[in-house]
């Protein structure tokens, strides 16, 4: 297919040259035209002779699958935001109520009336003493409508404490 294309620009532009060769001798008028007409005409029929072939290729070509990629819907992503910016605000308050630095991991899941707590971990930043650790359930279970099943102690490297 591409050696008929280019067999056919090869034919135009030897016909483009021996029209302005012609007009040269003979001067501008219909031959010059005429010829320029023939070599248009001779290039559209090449192009209506490939073209059948290069639609039989280019439906022979056949894509790369690539599996579909999710990125989460709008109110994932709000949820996410959301839970980040509480457990920032509730590990301020630990730390000016309770005395106690710490990291909160705070899951939040849609209800039927909103968003609410499913759960959250927290790691401590240093020792913690009972009183600390009760003060600080309290104030969680009483910010975020939780049981105390749904607070979860990890060390910071990722054990549970009891």
């Amino acid at each position: 297919m591409m050696q008929a294309l280019e067999r056919a620009a090869a034919v135009f532009c030897t016909a483009c040259i021996c029209a302005e060769l012609l007009s040269r001798f003979v001067g501008q008028g219909w031959g010059q035209k005429c010829i320029k007409a023939v070599a248009g005409l001779y290039i559209l029929v090449v192009f209506a002779d490939a073209l059948p072939g290069a639609k039989a290729q280019f439906t022979a070509l056949e894509l790369p699958q690539v599996p579909a990629v999710s990125v989460g819907s709008l109110e994932d992503a709000v949820l996410a935001q959301t839970a980040e910016e509480l457990s920032r605000t509730l590990e301020e308050r630990c730390l000016s109520e309770a005395g106690v630095s710490l990291r909160l991991n705070i899951s939040l899941r849609r209800a039927a009336e909103g968003v609410e707590a499913a759960e959250v971990q927290i790691v401590p930043r240093d020792a913690v003493t009972a009183s600390q650790k009760r003060a600080i359930e309290t104030l969680l279970e009483g910010q975020l409508q939780l049981g105390s099943e749904c607070i979860q102690w990890n060390s910071p490297s990722g054990e549970d404490v009891p």
